[in-house]
Order: structure tokens, then sequence, then C-alpha cells
């Protein structure tokens, strides 16, 4: 046994999990990728590339999410910017985690793994929302930088 380190917000360590946890706690760590995406695609979404860029980190990712990416799915991201899509595909992944973590979830459901699907329905809108608040409030100075031509 060692330790061993990884960061909450880095989905490729985080789903590492997956194949040490036992089964009856996949759920939580589902739900945990879930968050960090919609966290980094909504907060950081210029910064989603980062995570996703490697083909090696691509294809673990996607298997986390029961994505088949050597069929025709992958496709639908290549040809393609890095940045443009990482996001794409931290999003569908995200939407994919939210729904793995209720599908895998012992019932009956409680009120947050409603939530939970509910989010997972409605990945997009929930990202945006984070957008807004993110570029309006977060980053303020930033913001009334760029309007002042600073």
């Amino acid at each position: 046994w060692r330790p061993h380190r990884f960061s909450e917000l880095d989905p490729v360590r985080l789903a590492a999990l997956l194949e040490v946890v036992p089964e009856e706690e996949h759920s939580g760590v589902y739900r945990r990728l879930g968050d960090a995406a919609l966290f980094l695609s909504g907060v950081f979404p210029d910064y989603t590339h980062r995570w996703v860029s490697s083909p090696l980190n691509h294809e673990r990712l996607g298997r986390t999410g029961a994505w088949d990416v050597s069929s025709g799915e992958r496709s639908m991201f290549s040809g393609r910017g890095h940045e443009r899509e990482g996001l794409q595909f931290l999003e569908e992944l995200g939407r994919r985690w939210y729904r793995l973590a209720l599908r895998t979830a012992s019932a009956p459901h409680t009120y947050g793994m409603r939530v939970v699907a509910s989010v997972g329905d409605r990945f997009t809108h929930a990202r945006r929302v984070l957008n807004f608040i993110t570029d309006r409030y977060l980053f303020v100075r930033q913001w009334w930088a760029g309007e002042l031509g600073n």
C-alpha cells in the first residue's frame, strides 16, 4: 500500500478511482466526475482542452462514461480545435456521468439524486448559468478592465 494524491478537479485521475473503489461506491465517483465536468466547463471553459487533449486521456475518460471511443461516436469530436473539442467532450461526459451516478445508485433515490438526474438532462443549461455567473461576478476585474480598455 502507498498513498496516492489526486485532484478532484482532474477528471482523468478522479476517473481512476473507478478501478479501485468497490462497485457499490461507483455512484459517488460518477457524481463527483459529473460535478468536476460541470465546474470545469462552467467556470473554466477555456481550459477544458487541457484535460482531454491527449488521445490517451480522451480514451480513458471516454471509457468511464460507457463511451465506445473506437466507434463512430468519437468522430463527432474530430476535425475541430482542441478547445472546442474539450468543452463538448467534457459536457457530454458530464451528462453521462450524472446519468451513470443515478443508474448505479442504490434505490430508493433521494432528492439529491433526483437533482443529479435533472442536471444530467440539462447539463448545457447548468453550464451556461455557471458561465454567466463566472463572467459577471467571479472575474469582475477582468471584465471591467476590458470595458475600460485597460
